[in-house]
């Protein structure tokens, strides 16, 4: 699966980093560290891929994006496994979805069911992952002992293939 994923400020990304290691610890699940996944936001997936050619596409429309506020303000969970960090859904993270998941249709690739597509997808920042139940409770009181609602800068803009986690392209957003 390929991946559009925003990618934080140095003083955000310490933020999330300081959740993930501090549920990591709390839980004994090292998945997001041990495969090294970087604190990220993914805003559109794609089951296939052209990488050289999306590439071309993104690389002809990347001076029309520019950086942009994420505003972090909840802890959730996708049930049974996955715990995260909720920002609002702004009108800078829904159009650059719409917006991605339209290039996808322009190239032709097959786009995930529903998952990341604007109107059926829940934007978070993943802080932990393939947690049993009990990582699970223990990993949700270390967030709601720990978290405070925090605003961070998007500064680049990736391709990413998953399992395993590679990046094949970050593009950086200008002010």
């Amino acid at each position: 699966m390929y991946l559009i994923s925003l990618y934080f400020d140095e003083q955000t990304e310490e933020i999330l980093e300081k959740h993930m290691k501090k549920v990591a610890v709390e839980t004994g699940n090292s998945y997001m560290r041990e495969k090294s996944i970087p604190p990220h936001l993914t805003i559109a997936a794609s089951k296939e891929l052209d990488e050289q050619r999306f590439i071309e596409l993104v690389d002809l429309q990347k001076d029309k994006w520019h950086q942009g506020m994420v505003e972090w303000v909840s802890v959730g969970a996708f049930m049974p496994h996955v715990l995260f960090l909720t920002p609002v859904l702004n009108e800078y993270l829904h159009e650059l979805c719409v917006l991605f998941n339209q290039m996808f249709e322009q190239t032709g690739e097959e786009k995930m069911a529903n998952t990341y597509q604007p109107f059926h997808w829940i934007p978070h920042t993943t802080v932990a992952r393939k947690l049993s139940d009990e990582q699970m409770r223990k990993g949700f009181q270390v967030l709601q002992a720990n978290f405070q609602p925090f605003s961070g800068m998007v500064t680049e803009i990736g391709l990413a293939k998953s399992n395993p986690y590679q990046d094949i392209k970050r593009w950086h957003l200008d002010v």
